[in-house]
């Protein structure tokens, strides 16, 4: 045998341990980019994932009730139905007029009518007690005048009992919105006309009924009987 010819069994260099691999087929190189996409994808959802699926709509708060007297415009603003404009109007009337004496003067306030203060009344009272708390829900109709010591109650569903000769007269300077609704002819309309009356100048004498607006002379005397004036 020539000894420069190479044995048959001897190894070729393709099949040598050293020899370098064959080069990656397309379908190998398709299925390493997938894996690479699908190992990013679960590094950024252990990064920011815990994030997203923490957020959440936010939830309605109680509040407690707000003392129109002593309450600064921004917390005024908290309350549901008044914007920052009513807020600040509110601040300028108390410091014009002084304090409130009661929720319905806010009526006398520019910009708030019967529907904001409707509104506003589960809200708001006028004391130093802060009152129970509620929620941020929608005031139920015909709601009673709310005073710090007592909830709001809603009104009987078949309407206010009228005042009967006898019982005791009502006095018109200190009564509630549906005290002023027992008398004979003066529902809501009226009885928040004369508070807002009365707000501006106390009423002296019975007659002094005649300047609120909506009462005429037969009013009036319908209305003699069963009021009082202190």
């Amino acid at each position: 045998m020539n000894p420069l010819t190479p044995a048959a069994n001897t190894p070729t260099a393709a099949s040598s341990p050293g020899a370098a691999s064959p080069a990656m087929t397309p379908g190998g190189q398709s299925l390493l980019a997938v894996m690479v996409v699908i190992a990013v994808g679960l590094m950024l959802y252990r990064g920011y994932g815990p994030r997203w699926t923490a957020a959440r709509p936010t939830e309605l708060v109680p509040l407690a009730r707000i003392d129109l007297n002593s309450a600064r415009e921004c917390e005024l603003v908290q309350v549901p139905g008044l914007g920052p404009k009513l807020a600040e109007n509110i601040v300028q009337h108390r410091r014009q007029y002084g304090s409130f004496q009661s929720v319905e003067q806010l009526q006398q306030v520019r910009g708030i009518g019967p529907v904001t203060l409707e509104n506003v009344r589960p809200y708001v009272c006028v004391g130093g007690n802060p009152g129970p708390k509620v929620s941020h829900a929608p005031p139920v109709a015909s709601l009673a005048v709310a005073t710090p010591e007592t909830p709001p109650r809603l009104l009987p569903a078949s309407g206010v009992k009228k005042v009967q000769p006898g019982e005791p007269p009502i006095n018109v300077n200190s009564a509630s919105a549906s005290e002023l609704q027992r008398l004979p002819g003066i529902g809501p309309v009226l009885a928040q006309n004369i508070i807002a009356a009365r707000a501006l100048r106390p009423f002296e004498h019975i007659d002094d009924l005649d300047r609120v607006k909506g009462i005429g002379p037969k009013t009036l005397e319908k209305l003699r009987p069963f009021v009082v004036v202190r």
